[in-house]
């Protein structure tokens, strides 16, 4: 059956013809994405050339190791078909034997903690990053890592992100970097007469202002990613812990939040809005709005790129710019959210080098640079300057980013409310101050 599948899917070659599906992006939504229909494994491995038990000068590294991997992707989505090639090079080049199941988002959330608790051989996983739930089940990679040289390479921000998931010692191995903040269509700038992408508040609204009396309308969003520009100027002004006690301690009577209401409030009441912001459903703004070229911006990650590719052709003109300093902010440009997946080794796993060997063969060189260009996605590698050119700009802020900011939803039992309340906020049917009021009641104060 392995076979069969691989030659199947045809992994010889990647192009960029390849079958497209959605990149997942984080939290809730990477639960929902197209990919989490399979339920069922679908098994490949790369035909062998000799026997596993090849002995003397013609042994390879790893003859006679099998090792399963289940992904969080599916075999037919871009990461699936790089996937499919690298595991079929490692298995030419070391002699092991990968059996990869490819899972798909729901699967492992649901299937992978009860199937390492039940015994089942599983020896390394990926899938979103934050794995700390896993507890014991997944191994510290630090030697690993020391031993292979393998952090030099990697952005020290992101490796720090992953140390923190797990008190401070690395367990998941980060890949397919993401950055959330504004991503923004460069023709309508250009059509506006904007010169550069806005670096703080004065010059975003500069920027809305022109593209309003150019006929063109700044900003949408929906119900999916309302949260996203909210807990960024939140972050700004309170910074990222501020942020994090605010969404989880009830907070919202800060004079930061009140700030920030009023902030977003005004860009509404100068029409600086989508008409069609208090009813689109995800994907409506970023699918019927931002990627036909009738919105200018749209605050999101930059997995949305992949998402829309086959709305917005490859004559697009992609922009990116980094959630914009406010007044009396507490940080600028150097706080941002990024994160991506990750890859992590169970304690079960009998041959850990083998299994590290092809984690770094994903995330260095060949297979890093073709990862990032066939799922539009930012490169693990540091020495991979091959960034797809439709993140080109986000590569200075990521580079220079020093401190990782987190999100306005990491408190579940609030963010409906505070979708609604930003929703009612973002088509002027709230002030500022009512926000708060509303938002106030929602966390029982």
């Amino acid at each position: 059956m392995k076979k069969k599948f691989l030659q199947r899917i045809g992994v010889a070659v990647i192009s960029g013809a390849m079958v497209v599906s959605a990149l997942a992006g984080c939290g809730n939504k990477a639960d929902t994405g197209k990919a989490t229909s399979t339920g069922k494994s679908a098994s490949m491995a790369a035909s062998k050339a000799a026997s596993t038990s090849q002995t003397g000068s013609d042994a390879k590294k790893f003859d006679g190791v099998k090792l399963v991997y289940w992904s969080n992707w599916e075999a037919t989505e871009p990461q699936g078909m790089v996937i499919a090639e690298a595991i079929e090079a490692y298995e030419k080049e070391t002699g092991v034997d990968i059996e990869v199941e490819f899972k798909g988002r729901k699967g492992i959330k649901e299937g992978l903690i009860p199937a390492l608790d039940a015994n089942q051989q599983v020896d390394f996983f990926d899938g979103a990053g934050n794995k700390s739930n896993y507890g014991d089940r997944i191994i510290s990679l630090e030697d690993l890592v020391k031993e292979h040289n393998y952090e030099p390479r990697t952005n020290p921000t992101m490796i720090s992100l992953f140390r923190g998931y797990n008190g401070g010692v690395l367990k998941e191995i980060p890949y397919q970097f993401k950055s959330n903040a504004y991503l923004y269509n460069k023709k309508l700038f250009k059509q506006a007469g904007i010169e550069k992408a806005p670096a703080n508040w004065d010059e975003f609204l500069a920027a809305c202002q022109k593209l309003k009396d150019a006929g063109i309308t700044p900003l949408t969003t929906d119900d999916a990613y309302v949260p996203q520009a909210f807990g960024m100027h939140l972050g700004r002004l309170a910074g990222s812990d501020g942020l994090k006690k605010i969404v989880n301690e009830n907070g919202w009577d800060r004079p930061e939040v009140l700030q920030t209401a009023n902030d977003l409030a005004d860009l509404a009441a100068k029409g600086y809005f989508s008409e069609l912001v208090a009813s689109n459903v995800f994907p409506t703004g970023q699918n019927t709005e931002y990627a036909t070229g009738k919105v200018a911006m749209y605050c999101v990650g930059t997995y949305m790129v992949n998402e829309v590719k086959n709305i917005t052709g490859p004559d697009f003109e992609w922009g990116f710019f980094a959630y914009p300093e406010v007044k009396n902010g507490v940080n600028g440009t150097e706080a941002m959210v990024i994160g991506g997946q990750s890859f992590a080794i169970t304690s079960m796993c009998k041959n850990q080098e083998a299994a590290f060997g092809f984690i770094e063969k994903m995330t260095r060189g060949e297979y890093d640079e073709k990862l990032a260009k066939e799922s539009i996605s930012l490169p693990a590698d540091v020495e991979n300057h091959s960034w797809p050119e439709q993140l080109a700009d986000v590569k200075p802020y990521f580079d220079n980013c020093k401190e990782i900011m987190g999100g306005a939803e990491s408190n579940p039992d609030i963010t409906p409310a505070l979708k609604e309340n930003l929703i009612k906020l973002y088509s002027g049917k709230l002030t500022g101050a009512e926000f708060v009021e509303n938002m106030k009641k929602a966390a029982g104060k």
